[in-house]
């Protein structure tokens, strides 16, 4: 399975901002801080706030803002929201004669439930914690 670009900026964006929850960031600051484009950036919230994931304001002291806490955001929803997996077949029509009926049923299917199941039980609280964990840094003087 290959994740796409917008999804994987849409995770590393709102990872940041679960960094600090409560502070109201612009596209501008995560664009250059995480080394991705603007505009596409600026396309990908568009989809995120009207999903619902983060909010905006604007003004001098505008800027996104996770709608949620990061506890309640999950990997899982960041990718069906990006990647439009929320449309998902019915696989119980499936004549189960043929072998690419056989594989939907047998594999496919299968390897998206765990899919969900495994991005489902990430949540932005638990990949900022880890992030915070794994920064190290050191100041010489």
């Amino acid at each position: 399975m290959t994740i796409s670009k917008k999804s994987k900026y849409g995770l590393r964006a709102l990872v940041y901002m679960a960094c600090n929850p409560q502070i109201k960031f612009s596209v501008k600051e995560i664009s250059e801080k995480q080394d991705m484009s603007k505009r596409y950036l600026e396309q990908i919230f568009l989809i995120l706030k009207k999903s619902g994931l983060i909010s905006s304001s604007k003004g001098a002291q505008g800027g996104y803002i996770l709608a949620r806490s990061p506890n309640e955001i999950s990997v899982g929803d960041i990718l069906n929201i990006l990647e439009d997996t929320q449309k998902t077949s019915s696989y119980s029509n499936y004549n189960l004669e043929t072998l690419e009926s056989v594989l939907e049923k047998e594999v496919w299917e299968k390897i998206e439930n765990k899919i969900k199941e495994l991005t489902g039980n990430i949540s932005l609280e638990n990949l900022k914690d880890k992030y915070s964990d794994d920064r190290t840094d050191i100041y010489y003087i």
